[in-house]
């Protein structure tokens, strides 16, 4: 069923009637004709009640609440802005009317602006989901250069001084279970620490851990000791001629 508000002859007699007005006041105006004062609240007015006069009781349609108190004096106001209103086709709503005046008579008015709402509201939205999404991307590129600078850290420690990387980094922004991947990672390396089972140590915290790496370093014989030491990356090499 087609919305009433979009039916060719309106079922609402005030919306009818303010089409028929602005029709007739354009019309009136394309033969050059002189134009009366508020032609559009006029024409109006005529159209939906069959009479020129304009009491407050027409105004009404627009402020239900309208006194003739609050009439005396400002019945120009009134009808300057009801003029407005019918001229722009609901899109100016001045004082003194109501900021919904115009919404019986022009209902796609208040549609285009709930769905410029929406739509600004949309891309408010989207907007600051890009930025959170660009700031976790951000955070989570930092943690993991963070972590890359921790893990190459590490690869210049040797299992006896492990433990000044472990007191370094277990203060650091980087998670626990990070640095423990490392550390396993890194164990795998070193014939001292073949005897260091994962398993035997799920769920220990990683001083723990360490503190049993350091144990079995110190008695595993001495040239094993002395080759992890060469194993570390951070000899400088000599070659003649350089």
């Amino acid at each position: 069923m087609i919305p009433s508000y979009l039916s060719m002859v309106p079922f609402c007699p005030a919306r009818r009637a303010a089409m028929e007005a602005i029709a007739e006041v354009e019309r009136r105006r394309t033969r050059g004709a002189a134009s009366t004062k508020f032609p559009y609240a006029s024409a109006f007015f005529r159209r939906l009640t069959g009479r020129k006069r304009v009491t407050i009781r027409e105004i009404r349609l627009f402020a239900p609440v309208l006194s003739a108190q609050e009439l005396r004096g400002s019945r120009d106001s009134w009808l300057r802005a009801i003029d407005a209103l019918i001229e722009s086709r609901g899109a100016c709503c001045w004082l003194p009317l109501p900021v919904n005046a115009g919404e019986q008579i022009f209902p796609e008015e208040t549609f285009r602006h709930t769905e410029r709402s929406r739509r600004q509201e949309a891309m408010l939205d989207e907007k600051y989901t890009r930025q959170r999404r660009k700031g976790s991307c951000l955070r989570e590129r930092a943690y993991q250069a963070l972590a890359g600078q921790a893990e190459i850290e590490l690869a210049f420690h040797t299992p006896e001084a492990v433990g000044s990387w472990s007191a370094r980094w277990s203060g650091s922004e980087l998670e626990q279970y990070d640095l423990e991947e490392m550390f396993w990672r890194w164990s795998e390396r070193f014939p001292s620490l073949s005897a260091l089972k994962r398993d035997e140590y799920h769920g220990e915290p990683l001083w723990s851990v360490v503190y049993e790496a350091r144990l079995l370093t110190a008695d595993a014989p001495v040239p094993v000791r002395q080759l992890e030491r060469w194993m570390v990356p951070n000899k400088l090499t000599f070659r003649e001629g350089a």
